[in-house]
C-alpha cells in the first residue's frame, strides 16, 4: 500500500469496509430514516416560517423592484441576449439570464411584486439543495468508509447547512438567489458524475455547471472541486492503476476537457456583460491582505454565527503589518496543514475535501479579485457546504472512535444524536431570530447601524426609514453622519437633495442633486434630479435628463412613467405614443403605458364635473402633471370650457411650459372675458415669462 493510500485499520466491530451499498440503500428506505427526513424538513420550515413576508432589500431594488423586464415572460428571449434585462443599473447589469427568468416567473405567479412568492421560491430551492446534499455527502462519506450509518451523518450535515444561521443572509436577500442556483448546479454536476458513470466520457456532468453559470459564474468552480475530489478518492473510476503519479496524470487528463469548457463559459459570460458593468475594483494588494482576515472571520461565523451584519464596516488592511492579516494567514496555514494530513488518511478524506471546498468556494470573492465590499456574509453560502461536510464527518469519527475505545458505542451514538439536536436546534433558533431582523428596512438597517457603526451606507439607509416616516430632521442628521464617513457617495447626495427639498431648502437640495450627477451621471442621479425639477416647475429641463436616464437604464419604470406623464400633460402625442409603445413592448402589463395607448388619461370617471374637480384638487395639492391630464380629459368632453382651459394653462405654466400655458389661458380668457381668476392667472404667467430666464421652448 502506498503512502497516499494509507488507511487506518477499522476498529473491531465497526462497519468500515464491510457493508454493501445495497445494505445502505435498505437503511435509506427505513421508516426511521424517513421520519428523520420529515423532522429535518419540519425544523427547516420552523426556522424559516417567519421569513416569507420579509421585505425586498439591497440589490433587490434594481434587480427586482425597479426592473421592468421581469414584468413579462415575453421578454424571456431577451434575458438571454441582453444583460440590461438583469438590472435597472447599467453598472450592475451582469449577464445572469437564468436568475432574471426565475424572477419573471415569480412576478407572474405572485401577480406582481409580492415578496411572499419570491421567498417561497427561495425556500423551495433551499429544500431541493438540502435533499441533493444528503445524497452528495453520503457518497463522499461512503468513498472514505462505507457504512449504512453514513446516510444519517449525511442527513445531519445537510440539515446543518440548511438551517445554519449565517445562511439567512442569502435566503433573505432575494438577489442572492444567484448563490443558491449556482451552488445547486455544482452539486447537481457531482451527482450526475457519480450516478451516470457511463456518460462521463460525453461530459454530461458539465451540463448543470454550464446552466448554473447563467445564474452566477462561480458555478464553473465545479471543475477544480471535481479535480480535488478525484485526486483524493481512489475509488473513482479514472484510469491510471495503483501508481499515484500515473493516476494523478490520468486525473488531470480526465479533467482537462472540463477545464476547457469552464474557460469558454467564463469567456462567454464576460463577453455578454455590459461595458458599463463594474465588479467593484480597488487596490488589489489591499484587498488580498484584507481577505486573509476575512477567511478567519467567515470560519468564526460558521462555528459561532452571532454578530451577523447585512453590511459590514470592516476596515481594509492598508498596511503590511496589520495584525489581522497575520491572524488570517496563520488560520489559512492551519487549514493547509489539516488538509495535508487528512488527505493522506482514507477515512479522513471527506475532511480534506470539505476544507478544499471551503477554500475553493471562497476564491472568487476572497482572493485577488477586488469587489466593492471587503466582506459580505452572503458570500459564505457555497463555502459552508465544505465546512459542514468536514466538521460533521470529523465529529462522527471522533465520537465513534471514543465509543470503541471505551466499549461505549451505544453511548457514543446517543452523544452524536444529542450533539446533532443541540447544534441543529440552536441554529434553527438563531435563523428564526435573524429572519426578524430582515423583516423590514427599518429593522434591518437599525441592526446594521448598531453592528457596523462606521458604515456610511447603513446610516443612509436607516435615515431613509426615518424619512419615510416624515421625520426629516432625524433623517438629515443620519445623512450628515453618513456623509462624514462617505463624502463621495452619489446615492447619499441624492437622498440629501430629497430631504432638503422636503424641508423646503431648495437651494441646498439642488446643490446635492447636481453633486450626485457630478459623482455619477447615471440613470438614478438623472431620474431623481428630474423629479425635483418637475416639482419645482422646471419640467422642460427634466425632459432631456429623463430621456438620458431611459437610454442608460431601459428597465427603470419610473423614468418612463414620469416622462410619459409630461408628454401627456403637454399634449405631445407622437412622443407619448412612441414611449408608451416601447414601454408596453418591455412590460405589456404596464398600466400607464396601456392607458395612453388606449387613448385615455390615468384619471377616474367620465363625468366632466368630476374631471374638472380632479384637476382642481391635483393642482391645489401641487401635482401639476395630474392636474394638466385631468384638465385635458375634461376638455375632451367640453372643448370650450374656460374653467378646464384655465386649469390646463395654469398647470402648464407652473410646470415650466409658460408659453404654452399663456396660449391656453388666452383661449380661456377669450371664452370668459369676465373671469377675474383667468385674467389673474394670465397676468401671472405673462409676468413670469418676462422676468424669468426660461429654457428654449418654455
Amino acid at each position: 500500500m502506498t503512502k497516499r493510500q494509507k488507511q487506518r485499520p477499522a476498529p473491531q466491530g465497526t462497519d468500515s469496509g464491510t457493508d454493501s451499498h445495497d445494505t445502505a440503500s435498505r437503511i435509506t428506505n427505513a421508516p426511521a430514516f424517513l421520519l428523520a427526513c420529515v423532522a429535518a424538513f419540519a425544523l427547516l420550515l420552523a426556522a424559516y416560517a417567519n421569513h416569507f413576508d420579509n421585505s425586498f432589500h439591497f440589490d433587490d431594488s434594481h434587480v427586482i423592484q425597479n426592473n421592468l423586464y421581469i414584468h413579462s415572460l415575453s421578454n424571456i428571449p431577451l434575458f438571454f441576449t441582453d444583460a440590461r434585462t438583469f438590472s435597472s443599473l447599467p453598472a450592475n447589469a451582469t449577464y445572469r439570464p437564468l436568475l432574471t427568468l426565475s424572477y419573471a416567473i415569480d412576478y407572474r405567479l405572485g401577480n406582481g411584486l409580492e415578496p411572499r412568492q419570491f421567498h417561497i421560491t427561495q425556500f423551495a430551492l433551499l429544500v431541493i439543495l438540502g435533499a441533493m446534499l444528503v445524497i452528495f455527502f453520503r457518497r463522499c462519506m461512503d468513498n472514505a468508509r462505507p457504512s449504512p450509518r453514513n446516510i444519517w451523518i449525511a442527513l445531519a450535515a445537510a440539515t446543518w447547512f440548511c438551517v445554519h444561521t449565517a445562511n439567512t443572509e442569502t435566503l433573505n436577500l432575494l438577489s442572492s438567489r444567484s448563490d443558491l442556483v449556482s451552488t445547486m448546479a455544482i452539486v447537481a454536476s457531482f451527482l450526475l458524475y457519480f450516478y451516470l458513470p457511463r456518460l462521463r466520457r460525453f461530459y454530461v456532468h458539465a451540463v448543470p455547471m454550464v446552466i448554473g453559470a447563467l445564474a452566477k459564474a462561480p458555478a464553473v468552480f465545479f471543475t477544480p472541486l471535481l479535480l480535488v475530489y478525484l485526486l483524493l478518492f481512489d475509488r473513482e473510476e479514472v484510469p491510471g492503476g495503483g501508481d499515484p503519479k500515473t493516476r494523478r496524470k490520468a486525473v488531470w487528463l480526465h479533467v482537462t476537457p472540463l477545464l476547457a469548457i469552464s474557460i469558454v463559459v467564463l469567456w462567454f459570460l464576460s463577453a455578454m456583460n455590459l461595458p458599463e458593468w463594474q465588479s467593484g475594483g480597488g487596490d488589489r494588494l489591499v484587498y488580498l491582505r484584507t481577505q486573509a482576515y476575512v477567511w478567519l472571520h467567515y470560519a468564526r461565523l460558521f462555528f459561532l454565527p452571532i454578530g451577523l451584519t447585512a453590511d459590514t464596516d470592516l476596515a481594509p488592511a492598508t498596511e503590511w503589518y496589520d495584525t489581522r492579516m497575520f491572524a488570517g494567514l496563520l488560520f489559512i496555514g492551519l487549514l493547509a496543514l489539516v488538509y495535508r494530513r487528512t488527505s493522506k488518511i482514507q477515512e479522513l478524506k471527506p475532511v480534506a475535501f470539505g476544507i478544499a471546498w471551503f477554500a475553493i468556494g471562497l476564491f472568487p470573492t476572497s482572493s485577488i479579485f477586488p469587489l466593492a465590499e471587503y466582506a459580505n456574509e452572503h458570500r459564505i453560502f457555497l463555502p459552508y457546504i465544505g465546512l459542514c461536510l468536514a466538521t460533521t464527518w470529523w465529529i462522527a469519527l471522533k465520537l465513534e472512535a471514543w465509543g470503541h475505545r471505551n466499549r461505549q458505542l451505544a453511548a457514543a451514538r446517543w452523544a452524536m444524536a444529542a450533539m446533532a439536536i443541540f447544534v441543529l436546534a440552536g441554529n434553527a433558533i438563531g435563523t428564526h431570530h435573524r429572519n426578524e431582523v430582515w423583516k423590514s428596512d427599518e429593522s434591518l438597517w437599525l441592526d446594521v447601524t448598531q453592528k457596523s457603526p462606521n458604515n456610511g451606507r447603513a446610516l443612509m439607509n436607516y435615515g431613509l426609514t426615518r424619512m419615510a416616516r416624515g421625520e426629516y430632521k432625524e433623517a438629515l442628521e443620519l445623512f450628515e453622519s453618513a456623509r462624514r464617513i462617505s463624502p463621495n457617495y452619489w446615492t447619499l447626495e441624492i437622498n440629501l437633495g430629497i430631504v432638503h427639498a422636503a424641508l423646503n431648502d431648495h437651494v441646498r437640495a439642488e446643490q446635492h442633486f447636481l453633486r450626485a450627477v457630478e459623482l455619477d451621471p447615471g440613470a438614478n442621479s438623472q431620474r431623481y434630479y428630474s423629479d425635483w425639477l418637475v416639482r419645482r416647475g422646471r419640467a422642460p429641463e427634466a425632459v432631456p435628463r429623463l430621456t438620458r436616464a431611459i437610454e442608460l437604464s431601459p428597465a427603470t419604470a419610473s423614468s418612463r412613467e414620469t416622462l410619459m406623464r409630461i408628454f401627456a400633460a403637454t399634449g405631445s402625442e407622437p412622443e407619448l405614443r412612441a414611449l408608451a409603445e416601447e414601454t408596453a413592448r418591455i412590460a405589456p402589463s404596464n398600466e400607464l403605458a396601456r392607458t395612453y395607448l388606449d387613448g385615455r388619461f390615468p384619471v377616474e370617471g367620465n363625468d366632466f364635473t368630476q374631471l374638472l374637480g380632479q384637476s382642481a384638487t391635483a393642482i391645489g395639492n401641487g401635482n401639476m402633471l395630474d392636474g394638466a391630464q385631468a384638465a385635458r380629459a375634461a376638455l375632451r368632453l367640453q372643448p370650450d370650457s374656460p374653467d378646464a382651459l384655465n386649469n390646463l394653462g395654469w398647470a402648464l405654466a407652473n410646470l415650466g411650459y409658460v408659453r404654452e400655458g399663456i396660449e391656453v389661458l388666452r383661449r380661456a380668457a377669450a371664452l370668459d372675458p369676465g373671469s377675474t381668476l383667468i385674467r389673474s392667472n394670465l397676468a401671472w404667467a405673462t409676468e413670469r415669462l418676462s422676468q424669468v430666464s426660461l429654457p428654449t421652448g418654455a
